[in-house]
């Protein structure tokens, strides 16, 4: 303990530069992932069943032995005379772990299993060029893989079809439902690597939506299917392939056909498989339990019904060596936490309690008498690392309260990487032994930022109209002129499952704003209520009537920054982008006046265009909340616009399709309102790349021209 604070108080006192140099927009954008990012242990992983890790060096595999105390170092050139194949690799590929000794990498589509104690590669399988989405069996080695809309196992002996689907429209073993409900992929292993469980998705129902793709001539219309809010939705099944059989079944989860089926997760002893259903309300959550052998349904554990919505995120943790008994994570209490389900006395016991949510889990010790976790601290703001002992329910508070950890838990070794980082430190990792607590700091990051420019960084705290404290971040120029008033720039996002402020280094600003700063800007971002990580009361407030009451909180920051006497009330902006974009929208149209101008990207500017899953979790239908999308409706308020407003879309954004910013553009058209508009051809929902730095010297240059700051 005392060597990790010691440290700690040398990266903090690190001694200033004798001149501090101006940080470029360019460096600002692209610079932060680049020559300015925070140095860490390189490809750090726990090797599978032996209490050692693995770093990656230049060209090299490092290996580290806990026990023996002993370091191994592999090299490229070791792999490449691996396998007659390997002869043109020229970087150390990115490995997994199968065994002690043994990890799985790929080189041209083509996956081997090297073997370091035979100093040998093995050839597994290759993929075709069109291959995707690989989930490897380290039980059975085998692959599950897709391609294009079928779903295939690859094998030592060769490919196994799972389907051999030729309709279109319906998808084999991809992820459903948009990627919502912590959905991230469409196959899933059992324990055994004997069944594989998969998705099966019907479109066909789903409405066509023409994106057009501008890199032919002419152009050409690129169909995608996009599910509007109110509409029909696509269909979802789930599939087991039995390998012993090579046959198929479907899960007999029955009607209706729109309902969603999210958290998949297989007994321990691969007697049934489980799914959390959701009806299409989104408003009551079935966690079922079927048969794994004919897929026939055996019963409803539990149930969740809210009048809101419930959000089932996480699939059960069934404990080691105790059959039927597992762990569930729900925010039924108003706060995200852990339960136990007994499965003698069919019950749920709450197992953590108060008003910081459960962030990550880390899982089981071996003997499964622990069970690891994080969750949040100081209202939202950082992160530490606890255990429940299984037996008596006794938490374990594992780091300290300041700051934000994230770990790595290896259960073989019984211990964690931990990764330390408040705003004043960029990352420090350790490892901690779970039996002594003792702590082994491996790296220290340098301060890359300690000869720029960055203005000045302040996390503070705003209070709701309901008295809800809200994070808030300001930076404002590193040298302030007292005498001097300066612009503002807020920046908002606001939204649901997002949160923007953390005490992470930096505060997790992206570098443009420190940049602005410098340039004469006060910059502030508020986390209001309807964002993440802050509980059911806080993030549901905006059910039904998205907008709302994220533009009061807003507000609530503006008059912050309006009772600071350095500020220039008469040159006000507003940025931010998808949701962050409707804010800005909102606020511009919805509370005319307020902001001089505002640079809204990838805005949804009518949640009736927006995709099902997500929008009728936070607003029902359009035909069961018709008043609660009129109003939060951006389109039909275009001629209140007071000020400047700058709209930016990516030509193929398949999230917030186009149309919500020509549906709006053509209203202000109609009714003779100007506004400004600009789009990034063939660029999505985000401008990502070096075409970013255009994107942000777009969005600075319109504000300081509008606010006539040339």
């Amino acid at each position: 303990m005392r060597l990790f604070f010691a440290v700690l108080i040398s990266v903090l006192s690190l001694s200033p530069m004798a001149q501090m140099k101006d940080l470029s927009l360019e460096d600002a954008v692209i610079g932060q992932w680049t020559k300015f990012r925070t140095s860490s242990i390189q490809g750090f992983q726990w090797i599978k069943n032996r209490n050692a890790y693995s770093e990656m060096g230049k060209d090299t595999l490092l290996i580290h032995d806990l026990d023996k105390d002993t370091l191994e170092i592999l090299s490229l050139s070791q792999i490449v005379k691996s396998h007659d194949e390997l002869g043109e690799m020229k970087r150390f590929p990115r490995i997994s772990w199968t065994g002690p000794t043994t990890f799985l990498f790929s080189s041209r589509k083509t996956y081997y299993e090297y073997n370091m104690t035979e100093g040998r590669s093995y050839h597994l399988f290759k993929l075709p060029k069109s291959g995707a989405s690989l989930d490897f069996c380290d039980r059975n080695y085998m692959g599950a893989y897709t391609d294009e809309n079928n779903l295939l196992i690859a094998t030592i002996e060769g490919d196994i079809k799972v389907s051999d689907v030729k309709i279109e429209n319906i998808i084999y073993g991809q992820a459903v439902h948009r990627y919502e409900f912590g959905i991230s992929k469409g196959t899933f292993w059992s324990p055994s690597g004997s069944k594989l469980a998969y998705y099966r998705k019907d479109e066909r129902a789903v409405t066509d939506y023409p994106l057009v793709d501008l890199n032919s001539t002419p152009a050409k219309s690129n169909i995608i299917k996009y599910p509007m809010a109110g509409d029909s939705s696509h269909t979802v099944t789930l599939g087991v392939y039995n390998l012993n059989t090579n046959t198929s079944f479907f899960v007999q989860t029955g009607q209706p056909s729109d309902q969603y089926l999210t958290n998949i997760q297989w007994g321990p002893k691969e007697k049934y498989i489980y799914i959390a259903l959701l009806n299409r309300d989104q408003n009551w959550m079935k966690l079922n339990q079927y048969s794994a052998d004919s897929g026939t349904y055996v019963r409803t554990i539990f149930e969740e019904k809210s009048e809101s919505y419930v959000q089932p995120l996480h699939p059960m943790q069934f404990l080691p060596n105790k059959e039927g008994d597992f762990l569930w994570r729900t925010e039924k209490s108003g706060f995200d936490q852990l339960y136990l389900f007994n499965s003698k006395e069919d019950s749920l016991i709450q197992l953590t309690f108060g008003e910081d949510v459960v962030l990550d889990e880390y899982g089981f010790s071996q003997d499964g008498s622990y069970y690891y976790y994080s969750r949040a601290t100081n209202s939202g703001l950082g992160k530490s690392i606890y255990r429940v002992q299984m037996d008596s329910f006794k938490i374990d508070t594992l780091t300290e309260l300041t700051g934000t950890y994230n770990a790595k838990f290896h259960p073989v070794g019984n211990a964690m990487l931990l990764s330390y980082t408040d705003t004043a430190t960029p990352l420090i990792q350790f490892i901690l032994d779970l039996d002594s607590m003792d702590r082994d700091t491996l790296h220290i990051a340098d301060n890359k930022l300690d000869s720029l420019k960055m203005g000045k960084l302040k996390l503070f705290q705003l209070l709701s109209e309901d008295s809800m404290k809200m994070n808030a971040r300001l930076i404002n120029p590193s040298q302030l002129d007292s005498g001097k008033r300066y612009p503002v720039l807020v920046y908002v996002y606001n939204g649901p499952g997002v949160q923007l402020i953390n005490n992470i280094w930096r505060a997790k600003a992206p570098m443009w704003m420190n940049y602005l700063a410098e340039k004469g800007f006060v910059v502030l971002t508020l986390d209001g209520r309807g964002s993440e990580n802050r509980g059911r009361e806080f993030e549901q407030v905006t059910f039904r009537n998205l907008g709302e009451e994220e533009m009061k909180d807003q507000l609530i920051g503006l008059d912050y920054l309006k009772s600071l006497d350095y500020v220039d009330t008469t040159k006000l902006a507003v940025h931010g982008w998808s949701y962050g974009g409707f804010m800005t929208s909102s606020l511009m149209l919805k509370k005319p006046g307020t902001f001089n101008v505002g640079v809204a990207g990838g805005p949804v500017m009518d949640w009736r265009f927006y995709e099902i899953m997500y929008t009728e979790r936070y607003m029902d239908t359009p035909q069961d909340n018709p008043e609660g999308y009129k109003q939060a409706s951006l389109i039909n308020k275009v001629d209140s616009l007071q000020g400047d407003l700058l709209v930016i879309h990516g030509s193929a954004d398949d999230v917030v399709v186009p149309q919500h910013s020509m549906s709006f553009l053509q209203a202000a058209v109609s009714k003779g309102v100007q506004v400004d508009f600009f789009t990034y051809p063939m660029h999505p929902h985000n401008v990502r790349g070096r075409d970013r730095v255009h994107l942000m010297q777009k969005v600075i240059s319109y504000i300081e021209d509008k606010l006539d700051l040339n």
